[in-house]
């Protein structure tokens, strides 16, 4: 009877045990998820979202010459020596393209670059020695910066499929307004409503 209460509470410590290890891990996983936000210096649209976060979906976000697209991470990468970035890229339907790409701390709107790379579209540039390379000096690097510096022979510009960090396909969300731009929009809607209280007050004493 003593062996069986025993072992019975051992298997409810090795459950418990178990279930924290667990929790651990998902949280870490979770820690760990490559995450960013989106900047372009084209027109917003939802479609780069869907496309940059999906791997290897043939699709992505055209950049054409001179226009760029950029990812701020919510968690920094070249913090160890092990850290790996990938920028997966798609070949134009016709002539070539080059993407130059630069690794770096976004600092409060001022980019700090700690290194930069070019890769012809079509190909994958993929980048293992961040740490070494100036993000350790800066705590890490949480900024990618890419842009379109050559296109021949007809090509509409380079395409990025999609961006990975350490094998996890980063996920892709649209930027939110700081906010001077939200007191802006929330005065911009104020006014509007007073403007239209007004107009309407003024109609019914007209009538």
């Amino acid at each position: 009877m003593c062996d069986l209460r025993r072992l019975t509470e051992n298997s409810s410590i090795a459950r418990a045990l178990g279930a924290a290890l667990a929790a651990a891990v998902l949280a870490g996983g979770q820690a760990r998820a490559a995450t960013a936000t989106f900047d372009s210096s084209m027109p917003y649209a939802p479609g780069p979202m869907t496309t940059l976060s999906t791997a290897g979906d043939g699709l992505g976000q055209l950049v054409p010459l001179g226009e760029w697209i950029s990812l701020l991470f919510a968690q920094p990468f070249g913090v160890s020596r092990s850290d790996t970035v990938s920028i997966f890229t798609l070949a134009p339907p016709t002539g070539n393209a080059r993407l130059t790409i630069s690794f770096g701390r976004y600092n409060g709107g001022s980019p700090v670059f700690a290194d930069t790379r070019s890769v012809n579209a079509g190909n994958t540039l993929t980048v293992n020695n961040l740490f070494q390379r100036g993000c350790s000096a800066l705590g890490g690097c949480d900024f990618i910066f890419i842009t379109t510096t050559r296109q021949r022979g007809g090509a509409p510009g380079a395409t990025v499929d999609y961006v990975s960090v350490n094998g996890e396909t980063t996920e892709v969300t649209a930027p939110t307004p700081d906010l001077s731009v939200w007191s802006m929009m929330v005065l911009g809607f104020a006014g509007v409503a007073w403007r239209m209280k007004t107009r309407k007050a003024y109609s019914f004493s007209s009538a």
